[in-house]
């Protein structure tokens, strides 16, 4: 079975962004830590190449979205990781579907969904520009809208 950092297509990143990860996931953590060194909260100027947030709430999600257009490095690999329907820890108002339009007016889209765990999901999110093909009949961003109505 590939390993959830694996899933989650790191590679190799010298430095990754996490953002409000809850106890549970820092077993996760041992996978990469010899390979990379991460920061808990943005470190001034730096940019990223890769970033996990994890968000419980719509509320969550407009509040952490400005990073991904101020701390990623383009077409970085960017995840938001929220709580499963299913999770009995957590509750939510958000989920695969719902909930991601303050990334959607970011230019960002939803392109890949993986488990982490019980309790977490974690949706991948790219600018529309950098997504080889849109053939899904929906869009949050402007770019995503355009491309689609193409197909």
């Amino acid at each position: 079975m590939a390993s959830l950092f694996a899933k989650l297509q790191y590679k190799n990143q010298e430095t990754i962004l996490l953002l409000n990860a809850p106890a549970e996931f820092q077993p996760y953590l041992t996978e990469i830590v010899e390979q990379a060194h991460i920061d808990n909260a943005p470190d001034g100027d730096k940019r990223y190449d890769f970033a996990i947030v994890f968000v419980k709430s719509g509320a969550e999600v407009a509040a952490s979205s400005a990073l991904a257009s101020t701390h990623m490095n383009d077409d970085a690999v960017l995840w938001f990781a929220y709580p499963k329907k299913s999770s009995q820890k957590y509750q939510t108002d958000i989920n695969r579907d719902h909930g991601w339009q303050p990334l959607g007016d970011l230019g960002y889209e939803p392109v890949r969904q993986v488990a982490i765990d019980a309790d977490w999901s974690a949706l991948r999110f790219r600018t529309a520009s950098h997504i080889k093909s849109m053939t899904r009949g929906f869009a949050m961003s402007e770019e995503g809208k355009r491309r689609t109505k193409k197909s």
